[in-house]
């Protein structure tokens, strides 16, 4: 009875899920698009709503509105979904309309960027201070079947059974509904037959956000308000929507229903069964069922036509090794030279550099998505601080093997990369990257919990080469450290673009089909790619270990993924260049401590570069690397031979890996 009494008492957690769930099925069969940030657009109108029921005040994104007194409840309501309205349909027509034809990955990182955007947003303009909301539906204790429950977790049940019937029908059975679904599916038939898809898409934004808002509202008094309470209910919803197959309504609602139903169950069992693991089975949950979900229905879920499976180009440019040494040389002589801050700065940025590159070879290069490398990285830092300390485990031994972890998981979370890709797979890699927090990371049998993990400091034949020790800090010992392993690896991924596995890389990445066709086998080269990404996710992890010393699970959190996969988009995804131009914006690195000293913005670091990404992806896919190779190619194509300049433009063609991969097969 006690289980069928958790299992009620899901309702309430399950009613967010289907509401998600709904929000996210309109916005994917109008546009095309997973919003990622759906989650943090409703927490946004939940906060608004809780501060302007106690002190009378509306908190806009610029500025605030003062009533003077505290409005009613209706008052409040009203105010805020009309607020939610605007603010949905500002980010739909400035982030989301203009990428609705675009490649995935440029939808995912818009939908990223706008979800890293308003999660800084509330972060600034609302604090990071707990907020509770007063009752608003009836919440007596009620008997349903001989179990006892609050009587609003019923409400909200009935509530988004309402709402599910209502959409159902307007989906299925109204010119709006077909028309939208058409517009999806072909957008040149609709224009032919007189609606305009883009107001059609816009429409379904408004119901989203609007409806979401107020359900948010509604559930907001069922549980703690925090500035991430809602945004990664995005995972589970996106099981649910899944579910669902992105598409039926009352299969999502019910999937809805099942998984908050589930996992308050799971939490009764883990309280009940000592053995079983305290942290993470609830929130695994979500990650199973997406992964089944789409290894099930992979090929039956809906895609949008208007998409190209495209990347920026990967462009291929003469390596210069007298540049390359001079670039080494200088960043030696200024670690020593350079203040404390700065040169912690630089260390940051090199170490950064390891990871970016990571997502340069998986994404650039073999065209797969995935939104959990720092996971990764955290996976492999956690290993080093439980094995870098013993005798027989010396550096750099512990470094390898815990970067072996690392890459073992990463290859394990990429085998639904084999029947998935695009949008599909970062939804699969952001529920794994919150499985491995909520598994891995806040366990703290491995992490140590709220104190974190101490890290052994390297050494080699009785040198010395941690951050600390002796008269300062950082050890300059430590920065040459780290510039050697980046400036290997960086060396390492140049090289491996230009050899015969690179050209099939990019084979795989422009066409699949093609490639194998041609004899290349996709399956392979997409795992060996996530096995050299893994590895390199692992290296970098290590470094962060031994530099941070004292490790936390917050360096490695879901939302420090998100960011490194917006600032090696902005920096240029597609090649070594834009890996380092991204590591210079990576939290900590040198941009940030420029944003801090010079402008006075380091609190609105993370605000600043999910604008930046948005911007990015929206007007310059190509990331800034990407921007200058082009710049280059044009200044420079009036004064070279037609050899030259088709040499120049290998990589940048869709046509020219695919070709080169065929020779190569």
């Amino acid at each position: 009875m006690e289980l069928f009494s958790f299992g009620l008492l899901g309702l309430g957690t399950g009613a967010i899920y289907a509401i998600f769930a709904l929000g996210l099925i309109l916005t994917y069969r109008a546009s095309g698009i997973i919003n990622f940030g759906y989650g943090a657009m409703i927490l946004f109108g939940v906060y608004q709503f809780a501060d302007l029921r106690t002190t009378g005040v509306l908190v806009l994104p610029i500025g605030s509105i003062d009533f003077g007194s505290r409005p009613s409840v209706l008052v409040a309501f009203a105010v805020v979904l009309l607020h939610s309205a605007l603010l949905t349909l500002v980010i739909y027509a400035l982030c989301f309309r203009p990428v609705h034809a675009a490649p995935p990955l440029a939808r995912v990182v818009v939908s990223v960027g706008v979800m890293l955007a308003v999660q800084a947003l509330v972060l600034v303009r609302f604090g990071s201070v707990p907020r509770s909301v007063a009752p608003i539906l009836p919440n007596d204790a009620v008997t349903v079947l001989g179990a006892k429950m609050p009587a609003d977790r019923l409400y909200l049940a009935g509530i988004v059974i309402v709402l599910a019937v209502i959409l159902g029908f307007v989906i299925s059975r109204t010119r709006f509904g077909m028309a939208s679904r058409g517009a999806a599916e072909n957008e040149k038939a609709a224009v032919l037959l007189g609606y305009r898809p883009q107001r059609l898409a816009a429409i379904n934004w408004l119901i989203a956000g609007v409806g979401g808002t107020a359900m948010g509202i509604l559930i907001a008094p069922t549980t703690s308000l925090e500035a991430g309470t809602y945004t990664m209910l995005i995972v589970p919803a996106l099981g649910a929507a899944l579910i669902g197959r992105l598409s039926s309504v009352p299969w999502a609602v019910a999937g809805g229903f099942i998984l908050g139903a589930t996992q308050s169950m799971l939490l009764y069992i883990t309280q009940t069964v000592p053995w079983l693991p305290q942290n993470g089975l609830k929130q695994g949950l979500p990650f199973l069922v997406i992964i089944i979900a789409l290894i099930v229905m992979g090929n039956k879920l809906p895609g949008r036509g208007a998409a190209e499976e495209k990347l920026p180009p990967a462009p291929a440019g003469p390596m210069r090794p007298w540049l390359i040494a001079v670039g080494i040389v200088v960043l030696a002589v200024a670690i020593p030279l350079l203040s404390s801050q700065w040169r912690l700065g630089l260390i940051t940025t090199m170490t950064a550099s390891i990871l970016c590159l990571s997502l340069v070879v998986l994404t650039g290069y073999v065209g797969q998505i995935s939104l959990a490398q720092m996971s990764l990285a955290g996976v492999a830092g956690f290993t080093l601080a439980k094995i870098g300390g013993n005798s027989w485990m010396p550096f750099p031994v512990a470094m390898i093997l815990s970067a072996g972890v690392a890459t073992i998981l990463g290859v394990i979370v990429s085998i639904p990369a084999l029947r998935v890709r695009g949008l599909h797979l970062a939804v699969v890699t952001i529920a794994a990257a919150v499985a491995i927090e909520e598994l891995i990371f806040k366990n703290p049998k491995f992490t140590g919990g709220l104190t974190g993990s101490p890290v052994a400091q390297p050494s080699l034949f009785g040198i010395e080469l941690g951050i600390r020790g002796g008269g300062e800090f950082p050890q300059p010992v430590f920065g040459y450290l780290v510039l050697a392993v980046a400036s290997v690896v960086a060396i390492g991924v140049a090289l491996l673009r230009r050899s015969s596995l690179g050209r099939q890389m990019l084979a795989v990445r422009s066409s699949e089909r093609a490639a194998a066709a041609s004899g290349i086998d996709a399956a392979r080269i997409k795992l060996i790619g996530a096995t050299i990404a893994s590895f390199l996710a692992g290296i970098g992890g290590s470094l962060m270990a031994y530099q941070q010393g004292q490790l936390s699970f917050e360096t490695f959190s879901v939302m420090t993924s998100l960011l490194l996969v917006a600032v090696v988009y902005i920096g240029g995804i597609s090649s070594v260049s834009g890996g380092l131009v991204a590591a210079l914006m990576f939290s900590g690195g040198l941009v940030s401590i420029a944003l801090d000293e010079w402008l006075g913005l380091g609190d609105y670091e993370s605000l600043i570069l999910a604008i930046a990404l948005v911007a990015g992806a929206v007007m310059n896919p190509e990331g800034v690397a990407g921007m200058v190779h082009r710049l280059k190619l044009h200044r420079t194509s009036g004064t070279k031979t037609g050899a030259e300049h088709d040499s120049e433009l290998e990589g940048s063609s869709d046509q020219a890996p695919v070709l080169a991969g065929m020779k190569e097969a």
